[in-house]
């Protein structure tokens, strides 16, 4: 039975970034039958812009929601949520070209694989990163931090394997059944950002064993936009302070403690290694800042 596909993308401030992407969505193989699109840009140039695109577009239900009163990525993906009426939800960053089949190989990978509950696609201009890198990342990431995209990535580019084990999904790429939104929530409370996708799919992933998978035939480039990017040094602050949140929310669960820690000795040596790298001090002290903020965090249930 074919499923109703509901893409949903969260924006603020990127009205050409989107309207790019918007063209990839429009010519699809597969289009779906809803876009929904949770706009907090500052003005309503976006709004503007693509409604007078979409005007072309009959074919698309869309649905337009403008709050610049939503609080960030997290708080735009509750919102789309509420909105949406397909069987599937496919979220989406805003500066994404996706290839002509994308919508069509997320549907036929539920249709054939009954029992995925969520997956995410392959990005195919990755940033270049080194077998050094991906060998201390991997060191690192452990235990409740284990994080097994990057080798089931490259699997994805090595071998014919289409549906590959994953037990964290890159959020902005990915795809869901409806179901799951009845028993996982997005967490609004707790200032996720760039830990956003690894707390709600490892969430998941613990409620529905083994159903969370890389479907290597959807495929996208990701043009990270320079916009709304945080510099270095914040980037840091907020990398070590959501690292706490996320531990702090599993505390409970097995060697949690020690990969805490183990990985916060893993960014500390990053933090070094940047700040050698661009000559600047800010990477270290925004280590630094974001170990005073995790520490003092608390979280909400």
């Amino acid at each position: 039975m074919l499923k109703k596909i509901s893409a949903i993308i969260p924006t603020k401030n990127r009205p050409e970034d989107l309207l790019r992407g918007l063209i990839s969505i429009c010519e699809q193989s597969r289009i779906p039958d809803q876009l929904v699109i949770v706009d907090q840009s500052d003005t309503d140039k976006t709004k503007k812009l693509i409604h007078s695109f979409m005007n072309q577009y009959k074919n698309i239900h869309l649905k337009y929601i403008y709050d610049p009163k939503i609080l960030g990525l997290v708080d735009a993906k509750r919102v789309s949520v509420i909105h949406a009426t397909g069987d599937i939800l496919c979220f989406l960053e805003d500066d994404v070209i996706l290839e002509h089949d994308y919508f069509h190989e997320i549907e036929v990978g539920f249709l054939k694989n009954n029992k995925m509950i969520g997956c995410c696609g392959v990005i195919t201009n990755p940033p270049k990163t080194s077998f050094l890198y991906k060998l201390i990342f991997k060191i690192f990431h452990c235990g409740i931090f284990k994080d097994p995209r990057i080798d089931a990535i490259d699997k994805s580019t090595r071998t014919s394997e289409v549906f590959i084990p994953s037990e964290m999904l890159s959020g902005g790429i990915s795809a869901w059944r409806r179901s799951v939104f009845d028993y996982i929530s997005f967490d609004v409370a707790n200032g996720f950002h760039m830990f956003e996708d690894i707390d709600f799919s490892s969430r998941v992933a613990r409620h529905y064993s083994n159903r969370l998978f890389i479907n290597s035939n959807a495929r996208l480039a990701h043009y990270c936009s320079p916009i709304n990017r945080d510099l270095l040094g914040v980037r840091e602050r907020r990398k070590i302070r959501e690292c706490f949140t996320y531990y702090k929310k599993r505390k409970d669960w097995p060697n949690a403690l020690i990969s805490f820690y183990w990985l916060l000795l893993g960014m500390l040596l990053e933090a070094i290694f940047q700040s050698f790298s661009c000559l600047s001090f800010k990477p270290i002290q925004g280590y630094m800042l974001g170990l005073r903020d995790g520490y003092t965090k608390k979280i909400i249930s």
